[in-house]
Parts: C-alpha cells; structure tokens; sequence
C-alpha cells in the first residue's frame, strides 16, 4: 500500500491538521497536549509542555509510538485504550507514565477519540499529579501519626507501672533465690524427694537463675518499646529549642551507636561539610534521629562487608541542611516500602524488632520541619535523606574573605560561621577573589586592603567595572588608618572600613547593620 494512502496510520497529517497554528493554540494549554494517531498511538501532534512532562525533545518524539518510546508504565496503554473506547471520554483518568530516565510519574488525562481528516486520534491532555500526591501522602501520614500519637502515649502511661513492678520483683526474686539456695541444698540432702511447685531442687538450682535473667530479658525489652512509644506520642512536644550544628549532633549519635557498629563489624564512612549553619531545633532530638537511622543501617546490613556513609551539607536553594545515611545492606521489602514510616511496621520481627525507630524518627523530623525520604534497592541498600530549614540570620546571607593570612581567614569564618550562621567562603588573595567572583557572588566581601599580587584596591576598581557585582556589601578591613589608597576607594564609592586589630565582637555588630540595615 503507498505510505501516502489516508488509510496507512504511517501516513503523514492532512497539511491543515499540520498547521503552526494548531501547535500555538496548544501551547497555550497548561496541560501537556498529545494527539496520538490510532491505532499504533503514533505521536504527531504535540505541545511544548508535553516535552517538559515526558523529558524528550520534539524531534526524540515526532513520529514515534507510545511503545517505541515505553511511554506508558506497565499496563497501562491497555487499559487506557479499552476504558476510552468504553466510554468515548476519560475525565481524570489516573495513567502512569514513565518519562526519560525511567522516571514513574502520576498524572491525570483528560482523554477523548477523534477524526482528524481521515485519521482517528486520541486527543490526551495530561496533568502531572506527582507532587499532589506526595502532598496528600505527607497530609494523611501526619493524620495517622496524630491519631496513633493520642493511642500509644496512653499504652505507654498504661504498660509502663506494671512492667516497672515487674522488674523490681525480678531483681527482689533473684536476690531471695541467692539466699534461700543454701537452705534448699541442706534440705535436698535431708530429704531428696522433696518438690517445690512440682519441681526438684536441682532442677531449681539448674535453671532459676537462667529464668530470672530470662525474665530481666524480657522486661528490659518492654522497656525498651515503651520508651520508643513514648518519644513517637511526644513527637510535636519538642521544647529547649537551641541552635543545633548538625555535624556535631552526628558525632555524638555516633558515639552513642558504637557498640552497635563495633558488634556488626560494619565500616563508617564520613562526609560532613564544613562551615554549615545550624538548624533550630532540640540538640537531644536531633541526635536521636540521626541514632535510629544509623542503627537501622546497621541492622539492614546481613553480609561482612557493611557500610555506611554518613553526609551531611548545605542546599543553598533552598536554604536547607542536609543529611544522608546509606548503607549497602539487603534494602527495604516491597511489601513494606510504602508505609516503612508506619508504627509497628517492620520485616525483623524474627530478629526482635519493633518497628518504632522509623516511626519515631519520621515524628521528631516532622516536628522540626523536616523532610525525610528515602530510596531502596534489593540487596543494594537504601539511603534515608533527611532536611532541614537552617537558622539564618537572614536568608541568602554568604560572604567571601579575602586576606592573605590564613590565621586571620580562620577567625573569622570560625567567628562568623559559629556566631551567626553566615555562609563563608575564602580567597587568599585578590586574583583569587576575582575568580570566584566570576561565578560566585556573595552578599558581603570582606576585603583585605594591602596584598601581594593584586590588592584590595585592584579588587574595588574590578567590581566596580562589573555591572552584576553592584548590589554587593564590600567591607574593607586594614591597619594602615589614612593610607592614601582608601581615599582611592572611597572615590570608587567603597566607603566601608574596618580598622585591625579586628575585635570579633565590634565585627560581628558591623557585619549584622550592614547585611540587615535597620534592624
């Protein structure tokens, strides 16, 4: 048959239905706009915002089938297919499409059959639903975890008074059986018939001591999920709120988990990023959540070549710390993944879990207004990525040092990092300063005037000559009070000049007018 027969669905569109004007009228659509030829779903007619969703370009996508480009995850062609010609129009269809990089994202179509010519077409108008859903999925978590919070905090008040009678008795039992053996034994010779509850003496005497400590066992456990109940009921009870420097809250989490890795044998690899703001936040909180996540990655690990690499840095878009912890253990079971945040969900049952750590954690990170999330693959590990919001003084704030005394760099990053949560960065010398200047610009510049090669002076006429540098703070700093090279750059319009020796606290006051003027 010739290609160009209108029967042929390899045939090109009718010349009006190929019109510009029809692929300007569907950019103007919100929605992704496809119009796939029947019946190989061919796509021929399609919108910019329908590249942006699927990630392929106009030319990776003209011409090619829903199939060729393994549009549509799992069945999902067919059913769409089958429902529209059912029911001639889909409105808020639920369709999974898997988009470049092998992505699964929701959407919704909006789904009708029509003629174009002589052609039939699906006309599909998609619309990405994914963050919808996490956000309705992070709504309905928060309502579980209340709910549940309200139930387990009274199990907790419940469970907690008898099981606290029941380890006294055990210590007061085992420290009456020390003193009643003797008399036992003295009795057994008398009389070696003789039973006690049905039992012989030297059956007592064989294993009293192993029940008692089986009992301590038990109870110590008991303790142990009650006290999990109770943090997980106490989750937006989060008080002594203090500045938080996350690398130390992991180093001391560490500590805490050491007998824990020691026993696993299991190697802790570190990255934490240095000069971070601190987060506002329970510090005991902090580390406890930091604690659950490195005892689950070492409780995931079931080979002899664990490990666990623990990050930790700064999202400057979004103004976030951040903290990740992967390890290479067997990953989380399909059959749990979807709610591994939940109370009481675990797959080590066998191996004495609880499935409250995770829930725990998940309830103290929502409470400092924390994201965590997580990715899992079958005996490859899993990495649980958590966030928080950073204590800023003010959002944005960064500055670049120049000096070309290291000592003196140090100071004040450690001054101006620990103090007030500045971003800091460092150059040692002019040359320096103007390369990071070509691709970095900081709020403030704090500006050594006299150094080698290029100095404070060459610096001010550089940013002076560069328009996308003019809304920056620069703050000279010098001990030569007079020097004919400030009246230079008090003509340039660098005005701002703080005299050495520097006093850590008339700098930080200095800095904080001239980066939030008016407060």
């Amino acid at each position: 048959m010739d290609k160009s027969s209108p029967t042929d669905p390899a045939a090109p569109l009718p010349q009006e239905t190929r019109s510009p004007d029809y692929r300007q009228l569907f950019n103007l659509v919100p929605q992704a706009i496809a119009l796939a030829r029947v019946p190989l779903h061919r796509l021929e007619i399609f919108n910019d915002r329908f590249c942006e969703l699927t990630g392929y370009t106009a030319e990776e996508i003209q011409g090619r089938t829903v199939t060729e480009l393994e549009l549509y995850a799992r069945d999902s062609r067919a059913r769409l297919i089958e429902a529209l010609e059912r029911a001639g129009t889909l409105s808020n269809w639920e369709l999974s499409l898997k988009v470049r990089g092998d992505r699964i994202i929701n959407t919704a179509v909006f789904a009708r059959q029509v003629r174009i010519g002589e052609h039939d077409y699906h006309y599909l108008a998609f619309t990405d639903e994914t963050d919808r859903r996490r956000i309705e999925s992070h709504l309905q978590q928060t309502q579980k975890m209340e709910a549940l919070g309200t139930m387990v905090a009274g199990m907790a008040h419940e469970i907690n008074n008898p099981i606290n009678l029941i380890t006294f008795n055990i210590n007061l039992l085992d420290k009456v059986w020390r003193d009643v053996l003797p008399i036992l034994e003295q009795t057994d010779k008398a009389d070696p018939q003789r039973k006690y509850g049905g039992l012989s003496y030297r059956f007592l005497a064989g294993n009293i001591g192993q029940m008692h400590h089986d009992m301590g066992i038990a109870a110590t456990r008991i303790s142990k999920i009650i006290t999990d109940l109770k943090n997980f009921s106490k989750r937006t009870e989060i008080t002594d709120i203090e500045p938080v420097q996350i690398n130390e809250a992991v180093e001391n989490a560490l500590r805490l988990a050491q007998p824990s890795i020691k026993t696993a044998g299991v190697a802790v690899n570190l990255s934490l990023s240095d000069r971070l703001p601190r987060i506002m936040g329970n510090q005991h909180n902090i580390e406890q959540i930091i604690l659950n996540l490195v005892l689950n990655a070492v409780q995931a690990i079931d080979h002899n070549n664990g490990r666990i690499d623990i990050r930790t840095g700064y999202d400057n878009g979004d103004d976030r710390i951040f903290l990740h912890v992967r390890d290479n253990g067997r990953g989380i079971a399909p059959s749990i993944e979807n709610k591994i945040f939940d109370p009481f969900v675990t797959d080590r049952l066998h191996e004495g879990g609880t499935g409250l750590g995770l829930a725990v954690t998940y309830s103290l990170t929502k409470a400092h207004d924390g994201d965590i999330q997580f990715e899992t693959r079958a005996k490859r590990g899993t990495v649980f990525k958590v966030s928080f919001p950073s204590k800023r003084k003010s959002r944005g704030a960064r500055i670049l040092i120049v000096d070309d005394e290291k000592w003196n760099r140090e100071l004040l990053i450690t001054t101006l990092t620990q103090e007030r949560d500045y971003i800091v960065d460092e150059a040692a010398n002019g040359v320096e300063a103007c390369i990071k200047l070509g691709s970095y610009q900081p709020d403030m510049l704090i500006l050594d005037m006299f150094m080698p090669h290029m100095d404070g002076l060459e610096v001010c006429r550089t940013i002076r000559n560069t328009p996308e540098l003019a809304g920056m703070v620069v703050l000279l700093t010098t001990g030569f009070p007079g020097h004919p090279k400030l009246d230079e750059a008090a003509e340039l319009g660098f005005t701002n000049v703080f005299f050495k020796p520097i006093k850590m606290e008339d700098l930080l006051r200095r800095v904080d007018a001239l980066l939030s003027p008016g407060l």
